[in-house]
């Protein structure tokens, strides 16, 4: 899937010149998780929290007709989690945060023309450009930051599932769209986040878009 993946991206971006109908600079929130195959070594009273970040991009659009186009983007794209809990007046905060360069290469279908909901669906290719668990017991009993980049996998890939609204006013393309990126890919190298086998990135994100 990797390969055919970076093969679409490499036509996309050589055919854009000749083809290529829009370009788009794109930013929002993003919630980012990591879905483990065994969370069984978590005491109870930990609890899993996603976080909030921001992501943003460019894309690419080759539209094919008014209705049908393909995507490329590239975006910037956090990851992570936080594991939090209280016990005994101490509280315990675990939070591995990741950053990578995403490449995704999207189908889009537009039902009308002009100002129109549209969907997105497709897959990723990303690059982990660095990885760090942050650890803090309060209050002000420990804290620590390590650098775990050499410990995941950097090269992911998934799916991307999203929809959206082209908004048209005179000449402007303005766009509001919401996305799911579901990773495929293993992040664990070694089992150093959760006893479990896996650990897979889940981002939600919603972007506010100008198409030029």
């Amino acid at each position: 899937m990797k390969k055919i993946l970076a093969a679409v991206c490499l036509v996309l971006l050589i055919s854009w010149p000749a083809f290529g109908s829009g370009f788009k600079l794109q930013f929002g929130p993003a919630f980012t998780s990591l879905n483990y195959s065994d969370m069984s070594i978590l005491p109870s009273w930990i609890n899993k929290n996603s976080l909030l970040q921001f992501t943003g991009g460019v894309g690419f659009e080759l539209s094919f007709s008014s209705n049908f186009a393909l995507e490329l983007d590239i975006m910037y794209a956090p990851g992570g989690v936080e594991f939090k809990g209280t016990t005994g007046g101490i509280t315990v905060t675990e939070t591995f945060k990741g950053y990578a360069v995403s490449m995704p290469v999207l189908f889009k279908v537009s039902f009308l023309p002009g100002t129109t909901p549209y969907i997105v669906t497709g897959g990723y290719l990303a690059y982990t450009t660095s990885q760090k668990a942050i650890l803090d017991v309060s209050p002000g009993i420990f804290h620590s930051e390590d650098d775990m980049t050499d410990d995941v996998n950097r090269f992911q890939y998934g799916l991307v599932f999203g929809g959206g609204v082209e908004i048209v006013i005179a000449s402007m393309n303005f766009l509001v769209e919401g996305r799911y990126a579901l990773a495929l890919s293993n992040l664990n190298k070694h089992d150093f986040l959760v006893v479990g086998d896996t650990a897979k990135s889940t981002i939600i994100s919603i972007l506010i878009g100008y198409k030029f």
